[in-house]
């Protein structure tokens, strides 16, 4: 009888350390589940704000029709390829279409890319300070503003920030002179030999005129917008700079920054915008702009 009992404990003991291992092992299995899932779910987040950013940066411009036909016919090809075991296509796109489409995409993008890239360097944690211009510099400004709308003169001007814009310069006249509004009223003067391209600003400094600014790609919503407008958005795609346009046509002053072009702006509107953008801190005194 003893030995019968010694053998049941024995048994009972196998049996409880077998349900203690399966309790270990089912926990440890519930673990490895919730830790893959937590796992794919991060991959998912990530991947998804990827992906956003990129349609966000690419949506509007010329070639996301050709990166949708391209990725279209990527993905028949390959859902062909899965479903009728085709190898030697699956072959071909692994090894060969799906590299060539990568550098296709860069080849395409080139442009955006750049931006992208510049953007990402001028982001306050890669950066320094950008270049900040005084209140009277500002009310200057937004007086030769408005009397350059009032004239019909048409007009460019780009405020450099944190991105260097020399190679920009280098495309037009140096000037490096204190801004002023007969400065800027003769610069764009129809007669004068300046007046056709854009100035860059420099602090509260004129640093050359008649330069060359990049013309956006960008479809714009109003096909009435000229050759000036459109340098001014591509201006701002490539750059971080803040670039003011005033209309030859019909003296309406617009701003462009980040490629996004604000229009229709009173010189009090501009002045608001101008001290937000250029980091400069309103004077207590209203000026009032002729």
């Amino acid at each position: 009888m003893v030995a019968s009992s010694g053998t049941k404990t024995e048994g009972k003991g196998s049996v409880l350390q077998s349900c203690g291992l399966l309790c270990s092992l089912l926990r440890m299995w519930d673990w490895i589940m919730i830790k893959d899932a937590l796992r794919a779910i991060v991959e998912i987040f990530i991947l998804w704000v990827f992906l956003y950013q990129i349609y966000r940066a690419f949506h509007a411009t010329r070639g996301a029709r050709i990166m949708v036909g391209l990725f279209a016919c990527f993905l028949a090809l390959v859902v062909l390829a899965f479903f009728f075991q085709l190898n030697v296509i699956s072959w071909i796109l692994t090894r060969i279409f799906a590299p060539g489409l990568a550098l296709a995409l860069v080849v395409i993008f080139q442009p955006e890319l750049r931006v992208g890239l510049a953007k990402l360097g001028s982001h306050p944690f890669f950066s320094s300070f950008a270049k900040l211009q005084r209140v009277d510099f500002l009310d200057n400004f937004c007086k030769a503003v408005s009397k350059l709308s009032n004239q019909r003169f048409g007009a460019l001007f780009a405020f450099e920030r944190s991105i260097s814009m020399k190679p920009i310069e280098d495309s037009g006249v140096k000037l490096d002179a204190i801004f002023s509004p007969e400065l800027a009223l003769t610069i764009f003067h129809t007669k004068t030999a300046l007046h056709d391209g854009g100035v860059v600003i420099s602090g509260d400094r004129i640093s050359a005129a008649a330069c060359v600014f990049p013309v956006s790609q960008k479809e714009m919503s109003d096909r009435t917008l000229g050759l000036r407008h459109r340098a001014g958005v591509g201006m701002s795609e490539e750059s971080d700079c803040v670039v003011v346009v005033v209309s030859e046509e019909t003296g309406a002053i617009a701003l462009a920054v980040g490629g996004k072009l604000e229009r229709n702006l009173t010189p009090e509107q501009l002045k608001g915008r101008l001290e937000e953008l250029l980091n400069i801190s309103p004077s207590n005194e209203k000026t009032a702009i002729a």
